[in-house]
Formats: structure tokens, C-alpha cells, sequence
């Protein structure tokens, strides 16, 4: 039987007593092989003695959080490579949570995968756990590309790792692909894309690649070593992807995110909706009682925060006004159908355009966005240029 634990001494005071409690649940596992070339995220290389550590710590975290939280109808277990821990490790970490946290009986449990750092046992452990959904960092179909984006697998151990979770019977499996990359040809993503359809993956995400400061690709970028595809192609690419997968069977229900029927990504839609939830783990981010919180991003100063009893946070932003109503706009725009404008007006006490009209006004009529009687979102123009409407909306 799941239960929740007694209440801890807690840093956090939600001063709103009547607020809903967040119902979903992100953990963040730091470690990787090695990263890669275009990543920004906060990861470290694996160390065996490091990862134990760190859970323990997680555990404590876990504590804190747990009094404040709902039933979990999401968890998303990310990275770094949450698969590149052991077996035992994994059985831990889903123990922890169990043993923290209640988790409605159809909850929807993500772990991020990479190929090469799955087998049957941990695969095993997963699926006991009630884990029912993997994702899987595949990026491209040719092993010289995938050397280039500085991974450590090949295409053939991405196959090998697929099938294997197949054969373990996870029936609702994503894959990650990257398009626009260094030197990449509309025949090199076409044939990318095309591979993975053929595996029939329940949800495929497919993202431009984003030159992000503090990477090597950035530096190589800035320095002109890095040659990209054109504006034009990197456009093309993504109209044709769009056009494949919905050809294929696949909605397009988010910018970079396609689905076969009901299998949208639960626990992104909570992101999407902009709302609340809780983030553990080492620079994790959460959302509780309208404040955003960012942990400390040192694996160090964490474990020795927690060591303490005290929640490892390092930044917070209340929400509220404009900042709140923008965060909400522009979140729900990513999603295809846009926002609900009636939800927006129940959810504020005012239609959009009080606080947005002009704005609006100015994208509607450049034809990147559109309007109808219940919501407002992207063109398929404005889904290419969505962060120019975006930094406005700041």
C-alpha cells in the first residue's frame, strides 16, 4: 500500500490554505556518460559512489515535499540518464517514491532513457515500479551525425534498446529527434524521420536545434566552425515534419510534440497549462502555491542542504498580475489548439484582451496567430515564429 509520510518541518509556508495541491511529480537524475556537444542542461558525469549519495539525499527532499502534495496523477523521472543507473539504484529510487508519495492507480510514470544504457533487469525493475511510459534520446538516424552531436550510442544500439523495452511490453514509447543540425540535409532528416515511423513509437518529439550559450556548439557556432542549414531549409524541415507525421497518424498537439490518439504526454500538459508541481532533485524546477522555485544546480552544495533538513532552493519568483497571466498565454500557445480563452477568463476574472489586446491585434493581423469563438493559438506560420511572439508577450 502506497502512503503518504507525517509532515516534516518545512522552509516552505504556503500562506493559501485553500490552493490545489500539485499532483505531479518531476525528479531530476543529474548523471551522464558524457555530454553532449549541444546540451545546456545541469549534468555530471556518472560516478557510481556520487549517484548514491545524491539519492539519499533525494529521499530527504522527498520528505519535505511530500506533506504538500496531492495523489500523483504524473511523474516524469528526466535528465541527464536516469537509465544510467544500476538496477539497484532504479529499484531505490521508485521504492523512495512509493514510500513518500501516494500515486493514483492509472498514473502516468515517464523515465528518460538513453540507447546502450538499458538491459532486461533494469527494464524489469521499471516496469514493476509501475513505470508505463519510457523516453528514448535517439536524435538521429546515422551513427556519423549522432558522433558529431557528441552521443555515446549508435544507431543499431538504439534498435537494440527499443526493441528490448518492446519486448518488456511498454507499449507507449517516445522518441526524441533533433532537426537542423550542423551540415544536416532535408534528405538526412527525411530519412531520420521516416526510420522512426517505421518503429511505430506512440509519440515522436521532434525539435530544432537551439544554439545555447555555455555548450561547445555554441562556441564552434559563434566562432564559425559550425555550419547550420539555412533559415529556409530549417522552415522546410519542419513543415514537412508536420505533414509527415499528421500523414502518418500522428497529432500535432504541441509545437515540437506529436502523438498517436491518446497518447499525448500527460505530464507535459501539466507544463503546458501552467500548472503546479513539484521538482526535486539538483536545479530542479517546481511550482507550489504560485511561487517558482529553482534548486541549487551544485550536486555538493544539494546533498549538504538537505544534510540540514532544509530545502535546497536557490531562487524563487512569485507569480502574480501580468507576469502570471503572460507565463499562462504563452505556455498554453504552445499547445496547437492554443488557449481556452473561457478558461483563461474563469482562471484570471478578465477576458484576454484586457491585459493582451493590442499585442494580440498586432499578431493576429501579421497572421501568426488566430481566433475563433473558443480559443487563440498559433498558425501554422506563427508555430515557426512562435518566439517572436513570445518575447513580446514578456
Amino acid at each position: 500500500m502506497l502512503i503518504r509520510v507525517p509532515p516534516s518541518e518545512s522552509d516552505w509556508n504556503l500562506k493559501t490554505t485553500n490552493i490545489e495541491m500539485p499532483s505531479s511529480l518531476y525528479i531530476h537524475i543529474p548523471f551522464c556518460a558524457t555530454k553532449c556537444y549541444y546540451c545546456a542542461f545541469n549534468t555530471y558525469s556518472f560516478q557510481k559512489e556520487q549517484a548514491k549519495v545524491y539519492l539519499d539525499a533525494l529521499q530527504l527532499e522527498m520528505a519535505l515535499y511530500a506533506p504538500k502534495t496531492s495523489p500523483l496523477n504524473t511523474i516524469f523521472v528526466g535528465g541527464g540518464t536516469p537509465s544510467i543507473l544500476s538496477a539497484n539504484a532504479l529499484d531505490k529510487l521508485f521504492a523512495d517514491i512509493q514510500k513518500h508519495f501516494r500515486i493514483c492507480s492509472n498514473a502516468e510514470i515517464t523515465v528518460e532513457c538513453n540507447p546502450g544504457t538499458v538491459d532486461s533487469e533494469k527494464l524489469n525493475v521499471m516496469r514493476n515500479a509501475g513505470v508505463d511510459r519510457l523516453s528514448f534520446g535517439l536524435q538521429a538516424m546515422q551513427d556519423e551525425t549522432l558522433r558529431q552531436l557528441g552521443r555515446i550510442h549508435t544507431v543499431d544500439e538504439f534498435l537494440q534498446s527499443y526493441l528490448l523495452a518492446r519486448e518488456h511490453g511498454f507499449d507507449n514509447i517516445n522518441i526524441d529527434l533533433i532537426f537542423a543540425l550542423p551540415k544536416q540535409t532535408m534528405d538526412a532528416w527525411q530519412h531520420t524521420l521516416n526510420e522512426t515511423i517505421s518503429l511505430e513509437p506512440e509519440h515522436i518529439s521532434a525539435y530544432n536545434l537551439v544554439m545555447e550559450e555555455s555548450t561547445p556548439f555554441y562556441d564552434w557556432w559563434k566562432s564559425g566552425e559550425l555550419v547550420l542549414p539555412s533559415e529556409d531549409t530549417e522552415a522546410g524541415m519542419f513543415q514537412w515534419t508536420i505533414e509527415t507525421l499528421i500523414s502518418h497518424g500522428y497529432t500535432h498537439y504541441e509545437i515540437c510534440n506529436y502523438a498517436k490518439p491518446n497518447r499525448e504526454v500527460k505530464h507535459n500538459l501539466v507544463y503546458w497549462n501552467n500548472q503546479e508541481y513539484v521538482g526535486l532533485g539538483v536545479g530542479a524546477c517546481g511550482y507550489i502555491g504560485g511561487v517558482r522555485y529553482t534548486n541549487i544546480r551544485g550536486i555538493p552544495d544539494y546533498i549538504e542542504a538537505l544534510s540540514k533538513h532544509n530545502k535546497p532552493i536557490s531562487e524563487t519568483e512569485h507569480l502574480t498580475g501580468n507576469a502570471e497571466k503572460a507565463e499562462t498565454l504563452m505556455l498554453a500557445l504552445r499547445k496547437r489548439e492554443g488557449i481556452c480563452l473561457e478558461e483563461y477568463e474563469q482562471r484570471f476574472g478578465e477576458k484576454l484582451d484586457v491585459a493582451f489586446g493590442d499585442t494580440l491585434k498586432k499578431w493576429i493581423d501579421l497572421e501568426l496567430l488566430e481566433r475563433n469563438e473558443t480559443h487563440l493559438r498559433l498558425t501554422r506560420r506563427g508555430l515557426f515564429l512562435a518566439n517572436e511572439v513570445f518575447v513580446e508577450l514578456m
